[in-house]
This record gives structure tokens, sequence and C-alpha cells, in this order.
């Protein structure tokens, strides 16, 4: 391993996500997709919230294992309970590492070759982000 980060993010997590698109038909014929408005939001809150973890430099070579915890509210569920509603897993972090791409965390998100998403209750909502670099031969 080259290097690894972690860090957690105090807020509670979106339910929109990327996937949440809306089509037009424009005056050409063609569809033209806009984010939804409740995804324009949650892109915004959480690109202001992961700024500040932005790393220097790009991971630029070598792979990236990503984990990713969400951590909804509790909502009347145990700590640690499985948070079993939408969004699923994968559009949650689609979203996300476009985000850290646009951010600059890798020079394409292409390089994350393993991932973990766990989505659950939490006392404390939030989102426990690690990205190890692994250095390839």
């Amino acid at each position: 391993m080259a290097d690894s980060r972690h860090f957690f993010v105090a807020m509670v997590p979106p339910t929109a996500t990327k996937q949440e698109a809306k089509v037009n038909i424009g005056r050409d014929g063609k569809p033209h997709w806009h984010p939804s408005p409740q995804w324009s939001a949650a892109e915004d809150t959480l690109r202001a919230h992961l700024e500040r973890f932005a790393p220097d430099e790009p991971i630029t070579s070598g792979g990236v294992i990503l984990s990713v915890e969400w951590c909804f509210p509790q909502d009347g569920h145990a700590d640690g309970e499985p948070y079993l509603k939408k969004p699923d897993t994968d559009n949650l972090d689609k979203g996300l590492k476009d985000i850290m791409t646009d951010l600059r965390w890798w020079d394409d998100d292409a390089r994350v070759f393993a991932e973990s998403i766990v989505k659950l209750h939490s006392r404390i909502p939030g989102i426990r982000i690690d990205v190890e670099e692994v250095e390839l031969p």
C-alpha cells in the first residue's frame, strides 16, 4: 500500500442520487439529460463537505480500494442496523465517486478496482470514507 486516507463526513447522507436525472426531448429529437433538483442540491452539499478532505495531488498511478459506510439516522432502528431502504448502494457511490473525481482524488475513477459499500442506521449520521492507494507492478 502506498497511501491510505480515512475520514468521516458528519452529515445526514442524501437519499437523492445522480440516477434520478430528468430527460427532455430537444428540438433536434434527441434526449437531453438534466440532473434532478434533488440531486443537484445533494451534490452541492456533498461537494461542500468533501472539499476540505481533498488531497493536494490526485492518485495517477496504481489502483484504489474504496470503502464507504453510509450512516443514516437511526429513526427508531438500532445503531449499526442495516439500512434497507432506497437509495441503492451502487447509486449512492456513483455520485460520490464522480464528485471525488472532480475534487481530484484520482485522475479517473476507473482506478477504483475494489469497493466496499455499506448502508446502516447510526447514532451519528455521516459518511465514513477510506481511500487506499495500491501500488501495482
